[in-house]
């Protein structure tokens, strides 16, 4: 439990929150969360949620030593955490949230507007030269995802580190033979004011001819191959804060920032419509 004061802006009354929840995840997660953290902060006035950014593998770490409410992150529990839960007698909620992608970018000079999953594969791999692939950095899901999914049996991959997504979209404008891997949620809220010169590269999944993009339809249809769900996973009690903020973002209002953030959320939130008598 916590007390802050928030200081007013203007004539809008002084708000201190005293319940303070915190929620840990990936920094590749941080401009959803953001968005969901300020709604239901307005929402909720005397909650306070601060947000922990780690390495998602580290992530369990937090609910372990009891130093967060909720993380998010890509994969459900493993069989150590199931039974240090059952150790501990808690009872883990675990929630999908929405599945995002990992969007391909490249400078308009690069010479392909499509690459195969096994081009892919051979870069990553040291096996080609024919481009190069910058990530944000190797502590994030980011790098957990395509070191999975492409280099399991490797020690590495060859990626370059860009250190956050703005940068790899400065570095890949500036050289032709790069291509960016940055959440697909980044590129579509941020699609018409990305800097001039970058383009979206379609992926061809393996054994497939059409190229595929991190786009909602093609999450929902499970075609895109650099796609992962979220999850919540929450210990605390029914009515704890941390279930709280779970609801929240299962909520049609959480959903429907899931949706607009460009997004695949869990639960498609329903459309209302208003019928006016003339």
């Amino acid at each position: 439990m916590a007390c802050n004061a928030e200081a007013p802006k203007g004539d809008a009354p002084l708000i201190i929150r005293t319940d303070t929840i915190f929620v840990a995840c990936d920094s590749s997660q941080h401009a959803i969360v953001n968005e969901l953290i300020e709604v239901y902060e307005a929402l909720n006035p005397i909650r306070k949620v601060n947000p922990i950014y780690t390495r998602e593998k580290k992530l369990y770490d937090y609910i372990r030593s009891n130093k967060v409410d909720v993380i998010l992150r890509s994969y459900l529990l493993t069989a150590s955490e199931k039974k240090d839960i059952e150790t501990r007698k808690l009872n883990a909620k675990i929630h999908p949230f929405w599945t995002d992608g990992l969007a391909v970018i490249a400078a308009d000079e690069f010479s392909k507007n499509e690459i195969t999953e096994e081009q892919l594969r051979a870069v990553l791999t040291n096996r080609s030269t024919s481009f190069h692939v910058l990530i944000d950095n190797s502590n994030t899901a980011s790098y957990e995802l395509i070191f999975d999914r492409y280099a399991v049996d490797q020690q590495q991959i060859n990626a370059y580190a860009g250190g956050s997504e703005d940068s790899v979209i400065s570095a890949v404008k500036r050289r032709s033979d790069y291509i960016g891997l940055i959440g697909s949620s980044y590129f579509i809220r941020e699609e018409n004011t990305l800097p001039k010169g970058i383009k979206l590269v379609g992926l061809i999944p393996a054994g497939k001819q059409q190229a595929e993009y991190p786009f909602q339809d093609q999450l929902y249809n499970e075609v895109y191959p650099l796609s992962r769900q979220i999850y919540g996973i929450n210990v605390g009690a029914k009515q704890s804060s941390g279930s709280a903020f779970a609801s929240f973002v299962l909520s049609d209002r959480g959903q429907r920032i899931i949706l607009k953030a460009g997004l695949l959320p869990a639960k498609i939130p329903p459309r209302t419509i208003e019928l006016v008598n003339q």
